[in-house]
């Protein structure tokens, strides 16, 4: 079903460009479900003819971290290397493709991009750090206040000054685990993504275990989760008011995460994929993906010697919105949209 249209006087070619991490790219999701092929579709209900860029891909971090950036020169290999987005490496930074794709706009004659869907700054620290149960929840709010917000606010600046028309729509994450997530599929799920024998998975999977063991650490994730999910919409809002004050208008909007604590992994009303049998995440990329991160991390551990997990790299799908929670969050980037396109000069 189509997105309801919204008339906003605009030019009729309009050059929409994605940019950051897995959020906005749709990790697991099918073309035609992804959060950005909703917006598209929206914005040509109203007439344009849209040019859609996709730079987004699984993994990408704000900037290129310094010891990757110092591994790749040693390898004689560029930032831009080309790997499939759900192969999840940091690589090529969001700050490279926001520089990427304004000079293949002025390659075209154009100025940069419209609309920008950006999202990113939890990959700068990983989500297992961020669940980590172990973890300083102090390093935390520190963490998310220099990559939800310092980072974030150079990178909205440089968005500013290579896409000098667009607006930005900065998308907020959601809860990962909840009060509300089933304690047994949750730790299956924890479990399978680190490729627990199958007959050690039956021993620690019970009750008796999940109550003495797995429920501190539940509890303990479910805490971070919910640090990291306030401390991180707080910050990229700051950070968008701020770039808008510097500039005296509304050049990027935040956009809050639709889903909720209800909505989180393995809670009863679940928008994120989950974890099925024997280790299968639920979203049809799987098959695709696992053969493509086997054949990517093995060659990049080979030739920069830079080691991503390849198990983390299969399921990455677990734990991401589904169809109906990238539709969602479609909807509230959508209700966002037409206040601060009418604003573009």
């Amino acid at each position: 079903m189509a997105f309801a249209s919204t008339a906003i006087s605009q030019r009729n070619e309009f050059d929409l460009l994605v940019v950051g991490d897995s959020l906005i790219f749709g990790q697991g999701l099918l073309e035609k479900d992804k959060i950005y092929t909703h917006v598209a579709e929206w914005l040509r209900s109203s007439g344009r003819n849209v040019n859609l860029k996709m730079k987004a891909h699984s993994g990408s971090t704000l900037k290129f971290h310094a010891n990757e950036a110092e591994a790749y020169r040693k390898a004689g290999r560029e930032e831009t290397y080309y790997y499939k987005p759900e192969v999840n490496v940091s690589f090529p930074s969001t700050w490279k493709q926001i520089e990427v794709a304004s000079d293949e706009y002025r390659a075209a004659g154009k100025s940069g991009a419209d609309l920008i869907l950006l999202s990113g700054c939890i990959t700068d620290i990983t989500v297992a750090k961020v669940l980590d149960p172990k973890g300083d929840d102090d390093l935390l709010k520190r963490q998310a206040k220099q990559y939800c917000y310092d980072d974030m606010l150079d990178l909205l600046n440089h968005a500013a000054r290579l896409h000098p028309q667009a607006t930005v729509a900065v998308v907020g994450y959601f809860p990962m685990i909840s009060p509300k997530s089933n304690g047994k599929r949750l730790f299956n799920g924890w479990l399978e993504a680190r490729g627990t024998n199958r007959f050690f998975k039956w021993i620690m999977n019970n009750p008796i275990t999940r109550k003495l063991i797995f429920q501190k650490i539940g509890d303990r994730a479910i805490t971070r989760s919910r640090i990291w999910f306030e401390e991180s919409n707080k910050h990229l809002r700051a950070a968008v008011d701020d770039l808008n004050r510097q500039v005296g208008r509304s050049r990027a909007v935040f956009v809050r995460s639709p889903l909720t604590e209800d909505n989180s992994v393995e809670a009863p009303n679940t928008m994120l994929f989950r974890m099925l049998k024997n280790g299968i995440p639920e979203d049809p990329m799987f098959l695709e993906r696992e053969a493509d991160c086997n054949k990517a991390l093995t060659e990049l551990k080979r030739l920069t010697g830079l080691e991503y997990p390849i198990r983390f790299c299969e399921v990455a799908g677990v734990g991401h919105p589904n169809p109906q929670g990238a539709r969602k969050y479609a909807e509230a980037i959508i209700a966002e949209l037409p206040a601060v396109l009418r604003s573009r000069p």
